[in-house]
Order: C-alpha cells, then structure tokens, then sequence
C-alpha cells in the first residue's frame, strides 16, 4: 500500500485533538494563521499581509545516499512578489538537529483551480540521518490549503537522457500522411480530457467523437482514429478489420482492446507501483519518437488505485508473443522501466507500418492525467501528437538535466569524441576545478575544411544563474546542430564558418542553485577570457531563462545598428516557429506560478524585440559595446520545476532563436524544418531541411521588406 511506503507520519493532517500529530507550526510574526476543519482532511493557512511565513514541519528519519520523492497536493489564491514566495515545499536536511547542507525550497505557486502536486524529489547526503519536510506560505497574502504530504523512497529514479545524442530532424523522419481530422471512438468520448485537448490543436470542426456501439465499419471520415476503451468496437471483431481501418490512416488502439482482438497471443496485465512514477524506455526510433533520442526514459503512467500510486498496462514478454509480432510486422516502440526487472523491458507501445497510414498500440490515459508541477503529461501529448503525424517541426530534445556541475562539464568534455569540430578548452584540468568552461568550434588549424584565420568572435553565454537549464541545454542544442555529422549536416555551417568563429560559455553561474531548486547565483563580475586573435568581438549573446511564458530578444536600443532584429526577428518566428503541437501553458506573459490559467493551449512563439539600455552593464558588455561589437539577449519561457517535461519545446525554442540572432550577424539565415517548403517573401522557396542564406550586403536585408509565409 501507498501508505506503507510514506514516510510522512499523519500525512493527511487528520490525527491529533488540538491540532494535527507529530507536526509543528511555525510562523513569523502574526500574519498567517491556520485552520482545520473538524474531519475533513488537510489544513487550511491563511494571511492578511504580504510578509511573515507560516510552515507546517516535520522530522523524518531518513537513509543517506536514498533518493526520496517528496510532494504535497495542495490548493491556493495567494498574491505573492516573485517565484521564491507562494505556497511553498520545504526539505531541510539536519546533523545533530541543526540545518545541514543547502536547504531546498521549491519555487512558490501563487493560485491553483485545482488541487495541484507540488513534487520534487531529493538525494540524503551521506552525513545526513534526518530531514525536515515543510509545507507553507512564504511572503504571499491569501489562502492555502494542503490536503497531504508524501516522502517516497525512490530506489532509482528512472528518468534518462542521451544529451550527447543529436536526434535525426523532422525532415529526416518522413510521416506517412498528413493529419487534420480526428475520430474519439470511446463509450466518453465527448467528456474525455483527450477530445478537449486535440480539439485545442485541431480545431473543434476537426475533431470528431463516435460511440462504439455505433461505430461504422468502414471507419470514420478522419485521418486519425483513437480507440481508447477497454473493449474495441463491435464493428472490429478482428486483427483483419483493425489492419484494413489502418491502411489509410493513423489508427491508435488501447493495450487491451488490441490484446482482446489477438485471441490470446498477447497477454496483458497491469501494474501498480507505490514508490515513484513508472517509466518507459524509446527502443525503436520512427517520426513517432521525433524529439527522443534511443533508449531515452521518461514517466509514462497514470494514477492507481490507491493515493500516490502509479498504473501502466504492459504486455508479457514470452516466445509466443515475440513470434507474433514478427508475424504480423509490429515494431516495438517503448517498453516498461520499473522498480522490479520481472515488470521492466515489456512492450507498451507497438507500431506497424501501412501503406498510407499505421497502426499503434498505445494506452492514451498518461495524456489526461492532471499535472504535477513537473509536467508528466505533457511528454504523453507530445508522443500522441508525433504519431499523429502533427507535432514539433523543430529541432527540440528531451533532456533530463544534469544534478552537478562536475557531470555537467564532463559531458561537454566528451562532445569532441562525437562531434569533430567541437574544442573543449581545459579539457586537462580536473572537472571539479573548473569554474568557467569554454567551448569553440574549430581545432587548430581548420574548421569545416577551412583554414583558421583572425575572424571576430560570436560569444553565446548561457546559465547566468543557477538553475536555469533551458538556457544552458537550448544553447548545446543550437551547437550540436551546427556541428552534427552527416547525413543531416548543418545547410549553413560552411556560409557562418567563413565569417566567423564561435565560442560558448555553458555555465556562466555555479551550476547547482545555492538555495536548492530556485534558482539563485548570477555570474561572476569578470571580462571573458578568449582570445580572438585581434579579430574582436562581434557579438556577446546572453541566454537566459524567466518564469514568465514569453519570449523576447533584448538590445541596448532599437538604432540602425540593431533595427535589423525587430524587422526580421517576429516575422521568422511567426513563420517557422509556429504550429508546434499542444501544451500546458499560462496566457502569454503571465508567471507559471499561476497555475489556475494552466490550461491545453496550441504552441506558437511570438518574438517580442525590445530596447533596454540598463540590461547590459556587466563588464564583460562595456567591453564588446566599446570595441564596436553587439551585445544581445534571448529571453525564453523556464521554471525551476518542469523542464524536462517541457524541455522538447524549450530547447527548440531557445536553439532556434539562436540560429535567427546569429543568423542576422550574416546578413538572413533560417532554416526550414517544416514538412513542405516555405516561402520568405522576395526569395526562392526553402525546401525542407535547407536553409535560405542571405549576405547582409543584398539589397533585401538593406531595403524594408521583411515579409515571410
């Protein structure tokens, strides 16, 4: 049972006369106050100022070297300054009863319209036998309750990435047609969260639902068909019927309405697992995984039964299932990760190819399941989507990050053994003695086939705080594909590489936030060490993240010298950076601590390009604006908390607006990763996977035209 595996003793505030057992209030000053109402369960806190904190703590006994999940579900309308106040998680490790090490706070949430899980997860240090688990208000006014707290021991998180992987393109992973009609076959078809959310993306006139008793045997007018129920319906009584309704369209049927039609050959049982969310690992790559890289893990199941538990359907592995997959040509997807080996490496998602369509074997219950502040059902719609044929057009990564510093510089040390072009100075130095890593392109004496001569340097600054992972994982994503080997070479690496060198900064701040999962340190005050040969500095960009769902590149002012980025910037992000599939999102411009406008929405960037002088007064700035270069800055969408669930759309985001920014230092450079070609107003049409690359002396770039579709 879930609650045998809870650490936190009266989880539900529920024991105890006067107020609850075996927790402790604590508040400063007299601004918050608490509330529990007679057998209901959870607390209530309440504040009528915008100072003062109130926490309801707990000691737990714990195991050094253990990785415990640590959540709490709770419900707020709280007016809070900034991301470190709100409803607030708390793990503060303790040795002989004082703090210890670094506290952890997860960053605040301001309003919910549900019940939210705040999760976050935490490794002992090995001098650490107890920690305190806090759940609270911090400097916010309004109301907050808490309806329970679990502390999980996790035996191995399963979450994975292959950062150093450069996934194929879009254009590399050819679909077999075009979606935009789908059919919900479901008994709830028209209450189901799914029909909501791919009418978000579709279009509600492109989504329709049947009701499987009355479903056609010919199959619905669409170019998708979603069975997701228990039981296929009474029109497909066999593997034959299923194959036809799949020959000319994207058919996706439940793990035990495909076994029912197999008669046996497939069995199937489904699993519940108490200690942490079950997982999946990619084990066969088509434009279904587009975004993952072979044998990436991520979380793939839905609530069981019982509180804090997961479920997951998953087929036996035996010799019989195995030849009937053969038989009939299934491929097999994902496959199962978790804690036990007798439960892991059985297939969840199979795929067979058809001549103007496919057949996948999916449950679609992940993609409806409410959200944690880590996203999970986010990367479920994302690999919906892509089967669908209509996802990200991008280049966008999945990516777990990174937890030190030192894991973080010993993998940008082993790009050279993958990535020809890639320098990593310092590679000598020990790892935990490195404080600023720098990487280049081009060794010593080429570059792409090209001698190395004095060129000005283009400077790309990442991680200029502690914990912002979209700025430092977009920016390796952006060099991984100018540098990637064949067949999918970089179509204006050799263009870039004749003007220019490059140099990247990864972590410009201490990597792992002083004060846990809120981010916290800025960069040192010093000027950047490269040498550049005379040549300069042409540019300095920074990348940085904000809780702020919106996307802006920052100049000292809006003069001839940068007027070039508010013409071109809006227009190639309205024309390449749109159509992106759906997510979780607030409105444009809002914090993702309100979460009560965290709702489906269609992913298309806007570029909002603004002057701010006051933005670049580092030192490392006066000195390239004094030697004549630019100094620029690229703000995306980032929270603390649910990167890696968002981190396809993140680093797609971030790598292409790199590609434009730096693009613009040529003269135009934009590359087409859409399924057709795209016409930029005034030039030739861009066909798939090639770039449209213009000397800044045409007289396109010089004139006022700026028009693309």
């Amino acid at each position: 049972m879930a609650g045998d595996v809870n650490k936190i003793k009266n989880a539900d505030f529920v024991a105890g006369r006067d107020r609850p057992r075996a927790w402790t209030w604590t508040a400063t000053g007299t601004a918050v106050s608490w509330l529990r109402e007679d057998g209901d369960k959870g607390v209530t806190l309440t504040a009528d100022q915008r100072h003062g904190s109130g926490r309801w703590s707990q000691l737990v006994t714990c195991k050094p070297g253990i990785v415990y999940r640590v959540e709490a579900t709770v419900a707020c309308e709280l007016d809070a300054a900034d991301e470190s106040a709100g409803c607030v998680l708390t793990v503060q490790p303790l040795v002989d009863g004082k703090p210890h090490d670094v506290r952890r706070e997860t960053p605040g949430i301001h309003t919910t319209a549900a019940p939210t899980t705040i999760r976050t997860y935490y490794e002992v240090p090995d001098d650490v036998r107890r920690i305190e688990v806090s759940i609270g208000l911090v400097n916010a006014r309004g109301r907050m309750s808490c309806g329970d707290v679990r502390m999980i021991e996790v035996l191995d998180p399963d979450v994975d990435s292959h950062v150093l992987a450069v996934p194929p393109p879009a254009h590399g992973l050819p679909r077999p047609r075009k979606v935009s009609r789908v059919c919900v076959c479901s008994a709830t078809a028209d209450d189901r969260p799914i029909t909501a959310q791919l009418r978000e993306y579709f279009g509600s006139d492109r989504v329709s639902t049947a009701a499987p008793d009355k479903f056609p045997a010919s199959g619905p007018k669409a170019d998708a068909l979603l069975l997701p129920d228990a039981q296929p319906p009474r029109a497909i009584r066999s593997l034959t019927t299923l194959a036809q309704l799949a020959q000319d369209r994207i058919v996706v049927i439940s793990l035990e309405a495909f076994a029912t039609l197999t008669r046996g050959a497939l069995r199937l049982r489904r699993i519940e697992q108490n200690d942490d969310a079950i997982h999946t690992t990619v084990t066969f790559a088509n434009f279904a995984t587009q975004g993952f890289a072979l044998d990436d893990m991520f979380p793939y199941a839905w609530p069981g039964k019982k509180p804090g538990c997961f479920a997951q359907n998953q087929y036996y592995r035996t010799g019989a299932s195995k030849a009937f997959l053969k038989k009939h040509g299934f491929e097999t997807l994902l496959v199962s990760e978790c804690d036990q080996e007798a439960t892991s490496g059985r297939p969840i998602c199979l795929h067979k190819e058809t001549p103007r369509g496919g057949l996948f074997v999916l449950d679609i219950q992940p993609a409806e399941t409410p959200s944690s502040t880590f996203g999970e059902p986010v990367l479920a719609m994302h690999l919906l989507l892509t089967m669908l044929c209509r996802s990200v057009r991008g280049m966008g990564q999945y990516i777990v990050p990174f937890d030190t510093e030192r894991d973080l510089r010993s993998a940008m040390r082993e790009m050279p053994l993958r990535l020809q072009h890639v320098v990593v100075h310092d590679a000598d130095v020990p790892s935990d003695e490195v404080t600023e890593q720098i990487v280049t392109v081009g060794k010593t004496d080429h570059t792409f086939g090209l001698p190395i001569t004095p060129k000005p340097v283009i400077i790309v600054r990442s991680g200029l705080s502690s914990g912002d992972m979209e700025s430092t994982y977009g920016s390796w994503l952006w060099l991984k594909q100018l540098v990637r080997p064949e067949p999918f070479t970089c179509p204006y690496a050799m263009a870039l590489s004749s003007r220019y060198r490059f140099a990247w900064i990864p972590s410009a701040a201490q990597w792992e936030p002083l004060h846990g999962w809120q981010r916290t340190a800025e960069p040192p005050e010093s000027p950047i060490e490269i040498d550049t040969d005379g040549a300069g500095v042409a540019a300095l960009i920074d990348v940085v993240s904000r809780p702020i769902n919106r996307a802006r590149v920052v100049v000292p002012k809006l003069d001839r010298k940068y007027e070039k980025y508010a013409t071109w910037l809006p227009a190639l992000a309205n024309c390449v950076l749109s159509d992106r599939g759906v997510t979780l999102a607030v409105n444009d411009g809002e914090p993702f601590a309100n979460r009560s406008n965290l709702v489906w929405r269609r992913l298309s960037h806007r570029v909002e390009v603004v002057a701010e002088a006051d933005a670049f007064g580092e030192r490392a700035h006066r000195d390239v604006i004094k030697s004549g270069g630019q100094v620029i800055r690229i703000e995306i969408p980032g929270s603390s908390t649910d990167f890696s669930a968002h981190s396809i759309q993140r680093t797609d985001l971030t790598a292409t607006l790199l590609e434009h920014v730096i693009g613009l230092q040529y003269g135009l450079i934009a590359v087409n990763r859409q399924d057709g070609p795209v016409q930029f107003n005034g030039f030739p049409p861009v066909a798939p996977g090639e770039a449209l690359i213009v000397d800044s002396r045409d007289l396109m770039l010089t004139g006022s035209g700026s028009a693309v579709g």
